[in-house]
């Protein structure tokens, strides 16, 4: 830019020349100065960007940034009832989704450094356990995934064991990655004003530029009261031209997250890329308040436009207005995943260190289920995982949506388990069993399809018996999903938190170092904790 001047951008590009220029290769922009006001454009060359004659000069908005009605915490969560213990003879059969969001998990650390008031339904524990790299050996058949579990003691309750499973997916080589076609949706309106909104999402989207390649398609829409086309199939390596767009938009008016989903999807669908990864990341604190607002109605939205091919990413930021559960939703329901970003670290893990992961779909409505066999299980609760469960008849039924997995994700899943007497019953296939699985305590089974497939595949394994290791001898990976399970039963004050302690997850943690990624944050989170909240 020639001079030092403050812009709101409203449409696509500006400079303040006073010229405007329209070519085959850009849109043209209307801005917007606070004094004086300046009109004009520049030419962004977005290789074959949206045609001139296609582009239009959008109106000025007397919209403004209410600071009286962001002022009060109006931060939304699901409402998911905990799961309690099952009786392994009249219910058998745990079926669920795999989930692989970590945005619970950076949300509450961004709630604990605030002191604030951490409400029960922001505790996913399933999110906090899959936030952190268990190390799990990586697929070697054709599955893309593999499967690892262990059978321990109940570090928070001493009467029941408990079963840890690990379903690690297959990580692609930087060289095998597809080309991607990202389309950025922006929320630029009022609620976005503050340093860890809007500022912070331009850095994320910087960050993620920096691996980008010249395959690579890289659009921009913003939305406020309207959507807007601030780039449009840019290569991936024109980094300069996003850090212009990017760098010049500022927040400001009401929040019409539909229009902004709908041209989402039809850019995306507009440089398609065949094979490639098509996807949309959604930034944004979720509050909409213009259009489509319901919830339900928006998954509806995202439901149609699923079938394309298309992947929709949230990253949830800020906060006092944060609508994580319409952030979880649309993420859940368009194929894609949910993370919150709290700080550059946060933006560079996931866009960066975890880009894989969080770009590259391996598999699609991935789901597990797991039969027990009441001979050696008395009862079992499945810990968190309270919002994806599933009917047991879903986990065969090819046309129910489950999670996406991501390359070189894994999930990571808890029960805690009450063993059983050793007495036979009658009924499904332990209840039928002739004493040969007498050391088995229960089956894993996990249904996927491949992202070009309409037909899911499975792999399944007997966990049995013999796997058990007492606490002393537990896995160091075992460890430290205690300690990341009991902090989140402490957060969510579980009626399941039985004798769980700030002091015991110390201990659990103690010694594990880098042996698991990230460590050292949960290991600073519980001391802060304790130092703003207590024991």
């Amino acid at each position: 830019m020639g001079k030092s001047a403050e812009y709101c951008i409203t449409a696509v590009a500006v400079t303040d020349e006073g010229e405007k220029v329209e070519t085959a290769f850009s849109n043209t922009v209307k801005v917007r100065r606070p004094r004086p006001s300046v009109h004009g454009g520049i030419s962004i060359d977005a290789g074959e960007g949206v045609d001139s004659e296609d582009s239009e000069i959008l109106e000025e908005t007397d919209d403004y940034y209410d600071s009286e009605r962001y002022a009060e915490n109006t931060e939304e969560y699901s409402d998911a009832k905990e799961s309690g213990y099952k009786n392994a003879v009249t219910d058998p059969v745990s079926t669920f989704s795999a989930d692989v969001d970590t945005a619970s998990y950076a949300n509450l650390r961004r709630l604990i450094k605030g002191g604030d008031t951490i409400s029960e339904d922001a505790v996913r524990i399933e999110e906090m356990l899959n936030y952190f790299d268990y190390n799990y050996v990586q697929p070697t058949g054709e599955s893309p995934f593999s499967l690892t579990y262990e059978l321990s003691d109940c570090p928070w309750n001493k009467g029941s064991k408990l079963m840890m499973i690990g379903v690690q997916g297959r990580d692609i080589p930087e060289e095998k990655t597809p080309n991607s076609n990202l389309v950025f949706l922006i929320d630029v309106s009022g609620s976005m004003y503050s340093n860890d909104k809007l500022p912070l999402v331009i850095e994320s989207v910087n960050t993620l530029m920096d691996t980008m390649t010249e395959n690579d398609r890289i659009s921009v829409i913003t939305y406020s009261g309207n959507e807007r086309i601030v780039l449009a199939g840019a290569r991936g390596n024109q980094t300069k031209t996003v850090e212009t767009v990017t760098g010049m938009l500022d927040a400001n008016g009401c929040t019409d997250g539909e229009s902004g989903i709908r041209a989402a999807y039809e850019l995306a669908e507009k440089y398609y890329i065949e094979g490639g990864n098509n996807r949309i990341i959604l930034a944004s604190d979720g509050d909409l308040n213009v259009g489509i607002t319901d919830t339900d109605e928006l998954v509806k939205l995202i439901e149609e436009k699923r079938e394309s091919g298309i992947y929709l990413t949230t990253l949830g930021f800020g906060g006092d207005n944060l609508k994580d559960e319409k952030m979880e939703a649309l993420a859940d329901n368009g194929n894609g995943s949910y993370h919150y970003i709290d700080s550059a670290k946060e933006a560079r893990k996931v866009l960066l260190e975890e880009r894989n992961s969080t770009l590259y779909t391996i598999a699609k409505d991935v789901k597990l289920q797991v039969e027990f066999n009441p001979q050696n299980v008395k009862s079992y609760r499945l810990v968190g995982y309270d919002n994806r469960r599933l009917n047991n008849e879903d986990f065969e039924n090819d046309a129910k949506d489950a999670g996406d997995v991501g390359a070189g994700h894994s999930v990571t899943v808890l029960y805690e388990i009450i063993p059983a007497d050793g007495s036979k019953t009658g009924g499904l296939k332990y209840q039928q069993n002739t004493g040969k699985n007498s050391d088995e305590w229960c089956t894993l089974k996990v249904r996927y399809k491949l992202p070009e497939e309409t037909k899911s595949r499975m792999i399944s394994a007997a966990i049995k018996g013999s796997l058990y290791s007492p606490a002393e001898k537990m896995s160091t990976r075992m460890r430290f999903a205690c300690a990341v399970t009991e902090f989140g039963l402490i957060l969510k004050d579980s009626d399941y938190k039985g004798t769980a302690s700030l002091s015991d997850i110390k201990k659990l943690l103690s010694g594990i170092g880098s042996k698991i990624g990230c460590s050292d944050d949960l290991e600073e989170l519980v001391r802060l904790y304790e130092e703003k909240y207590g024991e």
